[in-house]
């Protein structure tokens, strides 16, 4: 925020009217409420649920879940039929069948899949009758419906097989499948870095017209193994899992099409064993031809090119160079015209780009400071595509809003006039969307739009009956100078009863990942409220290369992680020092991955700026890390020895001086435990002073049985470092307007 604008901003802070109603209420969130999921459905106490939608079943009508059963609800009035009751279908199914998730549906929702104990099941809801498809030792991933609903795609064993729902036939169309062969299920750092944990490792694609699918085939010889340590049992065990760290060998892939009906693969004509990457294959219109996506190992040139399913022929359609990394087009769309709509940040925003069939670019649909952040909807008839944006202006960038592109490129349109962040699902035919909306200041509401952005109505408020009486914090998005003209975004939550006389620590959570922004004008969570009622700031905080300055403040950390992260974090810091009503001495910053990273330099590089932290599963050498994502912004270890170095926890560790919580998952296969040993082993080397948990049997994320405990240890944490080990007592609130209190709640609280 612009020097001159601070003043005023504080003075709103102080002078801030209540949220709710003209009488602030005196409710505290109980312990349980903020940390225990006590909300109401929507994982909030105070706010009432909103409703579940599921998606859109047609034009006219959405989908919603309500007490288990599925409603139809009619856009034009709000009207609901019962679309489906769940109970109705374990009639016709073994016991417990439809308790698992729908695997896969046909688009009338009148046929099913479902995965029990590793085998596949058809339901058909219409007719109420199910059937079993496979009973095989190794379980069946993934299965995936044609285009036209009558086969069903899936892998086992490393192999692919459709399976024909009317002829009741299985076809295995690959057999090399191993322990190092995967056909159509993708190697874990694709999984992760590439293709996305959506995926569930699938790497398959139907053709359009049901008769042939393309797929990535995986060889991991190459890569090589970590051992991942479990400690069960008498004896423990080890899982071996192929990972390779940075500077590694890859796995090799190679890119295959085969008719659905089995006989040979046709593969595309790259090198089996190059050193490269193949990846977000999707089928032209016409099911002639594939699009292929290819990067080099640099990750600085992406090509885009066509393949031939029949003779293996690729040919280049596009092309993509950027001085610091180039990023796969994930909404990559072909027009009924065969022109290829594209989002790219080459020109250091991310703006849509329409192309002719040949690659040639007609023209540039989206320009200036602001970004395209997804497609939403594409309606040709209307000569027009809905997105969801960020503007790029200071002091909006943590807002979304809903813009309409014209392909003819004379403009842009923005359909969203409110403040604040969006959540959309647009309607199959593009007249109408559902947007969930919420800022720091208003609770989240869900609305009705026409295509034109116009609100139909209001559809549901988290706004309920107790809103009001809860003492919510004072929450405000803003900037803080960073030193160098870069304003850097940040949210805080103040105490509701916020005396700028009074001295307050603050609780800073981050992430600092590259283009992985967490200050958003969206309400806060419940925990900040808590942390605010009990006289501690919260706070969100951004750095340069977050998000919020396009790809052109990303790019800046190109072969440097961890340099500018410290460099505005620190500044932030310092700046927060000068405001009179912080604890200078009491100021923690905490985060998990590459948020944990980001606490363990602040308390090592960033020391004495950060006086305490929580590190969660941290990276803590980028050589640790895995090839895709590391590479992509540190390249290789040996052509940026220097980076590495800088960008290494270890490196600044003799700065630490104290404060560390460390917590890991001892199976963590993302960041592996390994990183965080190492510190540990220069910590207790060194007789320095730090907190460390590890949770037994426990991967990046947390085992639901441990989440309790790692709540109740960080909360209290942050009670003996910041509260000095008391606890502020909730103000008395009459028995009428509170709910029922147990006595360990009133002694936590």
């Amino acid at each position: 925020m612009p020097r001159r604008l601070l003043a005023s901003v504080l003075l709103t802070f102080f002078l801030a009217p209540p949220v709710f109603g003209q009488t602030r209420g005196t409710r505290w969130f109980t312990y349980e409420e903020a940390f225990a999921g006590a909300g109401r459905g929507a994982g909030q106490a105070g706010l009432e649920a909103l409703p579940q939608v599921t998606g859109w079943l047609d034009g006219d009508h959405w989908l919603e879940v309500r007490e288990g059963k599925v409603w139809k609800v009619r856009a034009a009035d709000g009207s609901a039929t019962l679309h489906e009751d769940p109970a109705t279908l374990t009639s016709i199914a073994p016991s417990g069948l439809t308790n698992n998730p729908v695997a896969a549906r046909t688009t009338d929702d009148a046929h099913r899949i479902y995965v029990v104990g590793g085998d596949l099941w058809a339901v058909d809801v219409a007719a109420r009758t199910s059937r079993r498809l496979t009973q095989t030792t190794a379980p069946e991933e993934n299965p995936t419906l044609s285009p036209d609903g009558r086969q069903l795609a899936y892998t086992r064993g490393g192999n692919l097989y459709t399976y024909d729902l009317t002829a009741h036939l299985e076809r295995q169309l690959t057999s090399d499948g191993s322990d190092t062969i995967r056909n159509g299920y993708a190697s874990w750092v694709y999984f992760e870095e590439i293709l996305g944990r959506g995926s569930n490792y699938r790497a398959f694609w139907w053709s359009p017209d049901s008769t042939r699918l393309a797929f990535l085939r995986f060889d991991d010889g190459p890569v090589p193994v970590f051992p991942i340590y479990w400690a069960d049992g008498q004896h423990g065990r080890l899982e071996l899992q192929r990972y390779p760290k940075a500077g590694d060998a890859n796995p090799y892939v190679q890119v295959g099409a085969v008719a659905a009906t089995g006989g040979k693969v046709t593969w595309m004509q790259f090198p089996p064993r190059a050193d490269h990457y193949l990846a977000w294959l999707s089928w032209t219109r016409d099911s002639q031809r594939l699009f292929i996506q290819w990067m080099n190992r640099e990750q600085d040139t992406l090509r885009l090119l066509h393949g031939d399913p029949t003779s293996g022929a690729v040919t280049t359609v596009l092309e993509e160079k950027q001085a610091s990394w180039v990023s796969f087009y994930e909404d990559l769309t072909t027009l009924t015209n065969g022109d290829l709509l594209v989002r790219s940040d080459v020109d250091g925003w991310d703006h849509l780009y329409l192309h002719a069939p040949d690659g040639t670019r007609k023209r540039q649909l989206t320009s200036g400071a602001w970004r395209v952040r997804s497609l939403l909807h594409v309606d040709e008839s209307a000569g027009v595509v809905y997105v969801m944006a960020q503007p790029g202006e200071t002091g909006q960038t943590w807002n979304t809003e809903v813009r309409r592109v014209r392909l003819d490129g004379t403009g842009v349109d923005t359909l969203t006039t409110i403040a604040g962040t969006h959540t959309v699902r647009m309607a199959p035919d593009g007249r109408h969307f559902l947007a969930t909306r919420s800022s720091v200041t208003a609770p989240a509401t869900l609305t009705l739009h026409s295509a034109d952005g116009t609100v139909v109505r209001e559809v549901a408020s988290a706004r309920g009956e107790t809103t009001g009486t809860y003492a919510w914090g004072t929450a405000e998005v803003f900037t803080i100078p960073s030193g160098d003209g870069v304003e850097l975004p940040a949210l805080w939550v103040l105490p509701p009863t916020f005396d700028k006389k009074k001295r307050y620590p603050v609780i800073i959570s981050i992430y600092g990942g590259p283009d992985a922004g967490t200050v958003r004008n969206a309400w806060a969570s419940t925990q900040a409220h808590y942390w605010a009622q009990r006289g501690v700031i919260w706070m969100a905080l951004d750095h340069r290369g977050s998000g919020h300055h396009g790809k052109t403040g990303v790019a800046l950390m190109h072969r440097a992680l961890g340099k500018w992260e410290m460099h505005d974090y620190g500044k932030a810091a310092d700046w927060l020092r000068a405001q009179p009503f912080v604890a200078r001495d009491r100021i923690g910053i905490t985060g998990g991955s590459y948020g944990g990273y980001t606490t363990l330099m602040a308390l090592t590089k960033g020391a004495p700026q950060f006086n305490v932290g929580v590190a969660s599963a941290p990276v803590s050498d980028w050589r640790l890390y895995d090839t895709v994502y590391t590479e992509r912004y540190m390249d290789r270890p040996s052509e940026n020895p220097d980076g590495y170095r800088d960008g290494a926890v270890l490196t600044w560790a003799d700065r630490y001086v104290g404060g560390l919580r460390l917590t890991h998952g001892t199976i963590d296969d993302n960041v592996h435990l390994q990183n965080s040993m190492q510190v540990v082993d220069w910590l207790t080397e060194h007789d320095k002073p730090f907190e460390l948990m590890v949770y037994p049997d426990s991967r990046h994320g947390l085992q639901a049985s441990q989440r309790k405990h790692a709540a109740r240890e960080t909360h209290d944490f942050w009670v003996r470092t910041l509260l000095g080990g008391v606890l502020p007592a909730a103000p008395a609130v009459p028995a009428s307007k509170s709910a029922p209190a147990t006595a360990a709640v009133a002694a936590r609280d």
